[in-house]
């Protein structure tokens, strides 16, 4: 059987007092900002002897005196550039002007970084090792404050920036979010639906989604005619094609390169012929436009058209081409004549690459996951790359995970459990569920109101739950600073701080379907519990954010919103389904990248009185 803690870190005891549940977090465990402290939710939650009730300070009494100097930052220079991603930031300790205590507040992109705890910690100083993405600009502050009183705190320090190292092999030549207007080129000879930069209007046709309601990161994208009205055929492409051509780029001095970028296709008719094409443009004074056109994809039989209306991650390889200064990228949507055609696409980015091992089928090579075994050679697996799903497969060797029930004896043993490709693989253990009724009260400016925990205020009736999710693969699942993925945080009003989006989705079914749903406000993704190996330290929290292998993220059944309101649900059999790192709205792929997702939803049945 698997080791686990005798007493686990993240457990709550419950208590009854009238309607109300008391749930009391035991000490360490995560919480998710002012209304994680040991309450129920709503204004009038009884509290624990000693805790604090939502939006207060856990203050000792007294004055708190005058605030503590500003820090001064130290390292990484301000505008340094190469900086390796497991860089410390350090700044200057300051003392207290009263003698007293001080502690430091870090924020990385506006985002502070925290180590998940109930209280106001904040960290020791004088640095702080953090994991940082390659090739990416960061900028960062620090404050200094009292941890008596949180509230009590310096300025904030001067913002410095640097820029991380690329990882020798790759380097990005151009990169554009869409967020400003780069020079893009619009053309072609359509009489509607020219492509248009800013952020889409939803439409339907009949039951498909025509064009996205939203970018796929951000808020703003390239997609073809605004239809303001949500008209399907108002500003769709018709009578020709619109091209879209990017800004030229430099491609001197690689071997090869890579297109990374994520598109929306919706065609209505099952009509062939070409309906998007994107290309790579090289300077060629012999072609009659002054440019030899790569196609790098090609969407023109109705199979392949077929579920391209979400947005979709891919990575194309320009094997074989001159890399040459002057390159553009052209992206074209064709209408043929009949139905409905409109397209979106965000998030571009073009690599060089050192070698040419990005095309010879061995390993590191690009790769076609829906391939099957000819993918690549040599019985290597197509595996997707990085923390998140951008689309971008290579051939890698497979690798063994760990077996949840008999782990091997240490982490530096090799894997004992299923055989895939190399990286993170999340479940629920349904045995850690526990599924409890409870009764809580709600009021009007509450948290778990505002966003969607309820379906209404005053009492409700809540179907509670732990979510407990370890890590069985062969790699750590490290997603470092939130700031390394902007578009999976949004920023919450409520609680003050950034939730990560679409960890964990869960739903109430009865025979016909779904009655009830709820979701985690996940802020956290963190090394919470020990499931492999008691002695393992971990390394994540909320400052640098992952799950080891051989470690699980706990949500706790006393968490706000790790419920299922069932106030309305008519009292019977049901099942509970709790699924992991489902694919956000409108999107193709899981955001997390792991080794199988065929283990990411579990069910159990619970009794509604």
């Amino acid at each position: 059987m698997r080791r686990r803690h005798a007493s686990p870190p993240c457990r709550a005891s419950a208590t009854r007092s009238g309607l109300f549940a008391l749930l009391v977090a035991a000490p360490g465990c995560k919480g998710d900002g002012a209304a994680d402290e040991a309450t129920t939710s709503g204004t009038d939650a009884t509290t624990t002897a000693g805790a604090t009730t939502t939006g207060e300070a856990d203050t000792t009494g007294g004055d708190p005196g005058a605030p503590p100097p500003t820090p001064t930052l130290m390292a990484p220079a301000d505008g340094a550039e190469d900086v390796a991603t497991d860089a410390e930031l350090c700044w200057s300790l300051v003392d207290d002007p009263d003698g007293d205590p001080v502690r430091y507040r870090v924020y990385v992109d506006g985002i502070e970084l925290t180590a998940g705890r109930l209280s106001d910690e904040g960290y020791d100083g004088p640095c702080l090792p953090r994991l940082f993405n390659f090739e990416q600009r960061y900028e960062w502050q620090v404050r200094a404050f009292h941890p008596d009183f949180p509230e009590s705190e310096s300025e904030a320090s001067e913002a410095w920036s640097f820029t991380t190292m690329t990882d020798g092999f790759t380097h990005t030549v151009f990169e554009d979010p869409f967020d400003d207007d780069l020079g893009w080129e619009v053309g072609g000879d359509a009489a509607t639906g020219a492509w248009t930069r800013g952020d889409p209007e939803a439409t339907t046709d009949f039951a498909e989604v025509a064009q996205p309601g939203l970018c796929f990161g951000g808020t703003s994208c390239y997609f073809t005619g605004h239809n303001p009205d949500g008209i399907v055929d108002a500003a769709d492409v018709s009578g020709g094609s619109t091209t879209l051509t990017s800004p030229p780029f430099d491609l001197t001095g690689n071997e090869t390169a890579s297109v990374e970028l994520t598109r929306f296709f919706y065609k209505s008719e099952a009509e062939a012929g070409t309906l998007l094409r994107v290309e790579l443009l090289t300077p060629d004074a012999d072609e009659p436009d002054g440019f030899f056109h790569h196609t790098l994809e090609q969407l023109e039989s109705p199979a392949e058209v077929t579920g391209a209306n979400t947005w979709s991650p891919v990575e194309y390889a320009a094997c074989g081409l001159p890399m040459v200064a002057g390159t553009r990228l052209r992206i074209t949507a064709t209408d043929l004549g009949t139905g409905i055609v409109e397209g979106a696409i965000d998030s571009v980015k073009v690599r060089g690459h050192n070698g040419d091992g990005l095309c010879d089928g061995g390993a590191g090579s690009v790769c076609d996951p829906n391939a099957g075994a000819g993918a690549c050679a040599d019985g290597l697996l197509c595996c997707s790359q990085g923390a998140v799903n951008a689309g971008v497969y290579r051939c890698a060797p497979a690798e063994a995970g760990i077996d949840y029930d008999s782990p091997p004896p240490t982490p530096d043993h090799p894997g004992n459990g299923a055989v895939g490709c190399a990286g993170p693989d999340l479940f629920v253990d349904e045995s850690e569920l526990m599924p409890e009724i409870d009764t809580i009260n709600v009021a009007q400016d509450s948290c778990e109101l505002i966003e969607m925990c309820v379906n209404g205020t005053g009492l409700r009736t809540v179907l509670r739950f732990n979510t407990f999710t370890p890590n069985i693969g062969s790699r750590d699942m490290a997603m470092g600073v939130p700031s390394n993925h902007p578009d999976l945080f949004h920023y919450s009003d409520c609680h003050d701080h950034y939730h990560f989006d679409h960890y964990a989705g869960y739903e109430l079914l009865d025979g016909s379907g779904v009655v009830a749903t709820g979701h985690k406000q996940a802020f956290c993704l963190i090394d919470l519990e020990p499931w492999a190996w008691a002695d393992d330290p971990g390394q994540f929290d909320c400052g640098n954010q992952g799950i080891s292998r051989g470690y699980a993220d706990v949500y706790g059944a006393y968490l706000p919103c790790q419920w299922i309101d069932v106030t309305d649900v008519p009292a019977g059999t049901y099942t509970l389904r709790i699924a992991l790192n489902n694919p956000p709205p409108g999107t193709s792929v899981p955001v997390i990248n792991e080794a199988d997702y065929g283990n990411n939803v579990a069910e159990v049945e619970v009794e509604i009185p």
